[in-house]
């Protein structure tokens, strides 16, 4: 399968919602979260949420397949009062086109475009007791660093950040002993 990662454009918010709603139900599903007790959950976020997203200034970002149908997406923006620092929103992949990597391309794509802006830390949050995605942010060079419980959530953030000058550091680290 061809795949390209594209700018979304305002007219594509109606089927982005569709995807962040088909991809977070899986989640929803798995821990047992529903309207009633957790009304705040990506799986239920209305079309309004999205939109003030997009009017913030939200990079929104879209994997499309060669026909040109969105698998996959996500968000970045810059954390007010922070010119180097970004968090990443939402990233998800059709359930049925999970463990192909796509997330990872994403995930990478995120990573490029917010060094280019200038980052040098790029956050995450997530939810803690997701044991496989914490698991795969941190295989992807995210360092876990702390939760935090609100009381309107039935679930822990988990919080992570991508340090670029860390995972440089390691980078150089490694190359030098692998030449020793």
């Amino acid at each position: 399968m061809n795949i390209s990662i594209q700018q979304i454009q305002e007219n594509q918010l109606e089927e982005c919602l569709e995807l962040i709603h088909k991809s977070f139900a899986t989640v929803a599903t798995k821990l047992n979260l529903t309207q009633e007790n957790c009304p705040g959950h990506t799986s239920f976020m209305p079309m309004e949420k999205l939109r003030t997203f997009w009017s913030w200034g939200f990079l929104m970002f879209g994997l499309f397949d060669n026909s040109q149908k969105l698998c996959g997406y996500f968000s970045l923006s810059k954390v007010p009062d922070r010119e180097d620092v970004f968090s990443i929103h939402n990233l998800c992949v059709l359930p049925e086109l999970r463990k192909n990597g796509y997330g990872t391309m994403l995930l990478d794509f995120a990573k490029q475009k917010s060094k280019e802006l200038g980052a040098k830390i790029l956050f995450v949050d997530f939810i803690e007791e997701h044991s496989e995605l914490k698991n795969w942010y941190i295989k992807n060079g995210f360092s876990h660093k702390g939760t935090e419980k609100y009381e309107h959530l039935p679930f822990t953030v988990g919080k992570a950040e991508y340090n670029f000058w860390i995972q440089k550091f390691n980078i150089w680290i490694q190359k030098f002993f692998y030449l020793w």
